[in-house]
């Protein structure tokens, strides 16, 4: 006696659909938050290149002459309630896109490199740049000259240049994956 085989309907799922959203990564976020947190990430680190360019007319504006009365203490005011808060907020939520989307922290080079530029970005900022807008600032009330005009110019010009590289890199995400060297098992000693 033959049994009946049984054939699957021609347009039924192959795999039982029991959630309505697809299988995301473990300890990542579901769409709707995931586009929030880009979206926050690029608002902040928008505001920080516009900050830092404020920064670099001011600073600019006063090697050519301006008077430094005006100049140096708009520059660190904006240094200082602008650039230095967006820059650890960019860090933040870089680091928690990197985290908990599927890009990750340490699985992509684009994102590796974005990571080591913002947070020396913010490094630098917070110990170099603030401090030497704060200092021009002070000579700048005191009626003496600013000491390096010149390297207010550069840093904040440079700091510029980085963020403008972080935005290519994080558009073109070039350099492909991380490539890990497979663990290898260690092997006991051998007896002499």
């Amino acid at each position: 006696m033959d049994t009946p085989q049984h054939h699957p309907a021609p347009f039924a799922p192959s795999i039982p659909t029991t959630h309505p959203h697809p299988a995301r990564r473990r300890g990542t976020l579901p769409p709707r938050w995931r586009k929030a947190l880009r979206a926050a990430h690029v608002a902040v680190s928008v505001g920080l290149l516009g900050s830092d360019a404020a920064v670099l007319v001011l600073a600019t504006a006063g090697r050519m002459g301006s008077d430094p009365v005006s100049v140096y203490p708009a520059a660190h005011l904006i240094g200082e309630l602008l650039l230095l808060p967006l820059a650890v907020l960019a860090l933040a939520t870089g680091v928690a896109l990197g985290l908990l989307t599927p890009w990750g922290l340490l699985r992509h080079w684009w994102v590796v490199i974005s990571l080591a530029i913002t947070a020396g970005g913010t490094v630098l900022a917070t110990v170099v740049l603030v401090p030497g807008l704060g200092a021009a600032a002070s000579a700048a009330a005191a009626r003496h000259p600013v000491a390096d005009a010149t390297g207010l110019v550069r840093d904040s010009g440079a700091a510029c240049c980085v963020l403008i590289a972080t935005v290519v890199l994080s558009y073109l995400k070039p350099f492909g994956t991380v490539r890990r060297r497979p663990r290898t098992k260690r092997q006991a000693p051998t007896a002499p």
